[in-house]
């Protein structure tokens, strides 16, 4: 005697319609964020003994063009801590000479992050500069209580990075549901990487915020990433991320801003 199928031929055929939609959304979706996807780099480090240099490094000591070169904090008048410096020709990508350097003032005692409204870009609390190197670095004593252990960039991995969540509609990004963004996050496929990083998307946490070049009115353009606790021992506010953003028409003009939660 032949058997009967437990449940109605018609609701296989039914899944089947359901599986086949679903595999069709998620191929969509995951061509839309290949079509944006973008490059990024992440530094490959070793912490080394700190050293007046112009090497690529994440904290540590600056090359500086003279003794009055390192960036004094208007507020607690303490030189200024610094947290990235970029030898532009050592860069993966967009070969150019001089250096990139970001300073930020993390005193805790005259909580000049806070007073001086750090998180905003061109805040008096942080200077983030593009220099040329013009000889040996000055060797100066820095009116610090602590610097951040030296980590020279040694390398850089390279990956594929996606725009944040916040940028699909300035994209024209549409997620059909939630179910198929998720899936795709999973893969690693959709979302931006959070941790430090040079070129690809910003990871937001609160909204997307690139700032607006002052002497043009241009957006300014992502250039690279700073995470709360990655290579540098340092929180911005609660686990926050910040960025260096550079001026589409002058690379020489930089701010860095950031959010937390």
């Amino acid at each position: 005697m032949k058997k009967s199928l437990p449940v109605e031929t018609g609701m296989f055929h039914s899944a089947a319609n359901s599986y086949k939609e679903l595999q069709q959304l998620l191929e969509r979706t995951y061509a839309i964020f290949e079509a944006h996807k973008k490059k990024a780099y992440l530094p490959v480090t070793e912490a080394v003994k700190m050293e007046f240099s112009s090497n690529s490094k994440i904290g540590g000591i600056p090359y500086l063009r003279n003794e009055n070169d390192w960036p004094v904090c208007p507020n607690c008048q303490r030189n200024m801590d610094l947290l990235v410096q970029l030898n532009l020709a050592d860069l993966p990508e967009r070969q150019a000479d001089g250096l990139v350097q970001l300073f930020y003032c993390t005193a805790k005692e005259a909580d000049c992050s806070s007073m001086l409204e750090g998180y905003l870009p061109f805040s008096k609390a942080s200077v983030v500069r593009k220099i040329a190197i013009t000889g040996p670095s000055a060797k100066v004593r820095p009116n610090l209580t602590e610097v951040f252990q030296e980590k020279r960039i040694v390398g850089w991995q390279a990956c594929f990075d996606y725009p944040h969540r916040e940028e699909y509609d300035s994209l024209g990004i549409e997620v059909p549901h939630d179910g198929v963004f998720d899936y795709l996050y999973e893969q690693k496929i959709g979302s931006p990487i959070r941790k430090d990083k040079l070129f690809g998307w910003p990871y937001w946490v609160q909204g997307a915020k690139y700032p607006q070049n002052p002497e043009t009115g241009s957006q300014m353009q992502f250039l690279f990433q700073l995470a709360s606790f990655d290579h540098l021992n340092y929180r911005f506010g609660d686990d926050g991320t910040g960025h260096i953003t550079q001026g589409a028409e002058n690379t020489g003009q930089l701010a860095f801003g950031w959010a937390g939660h």
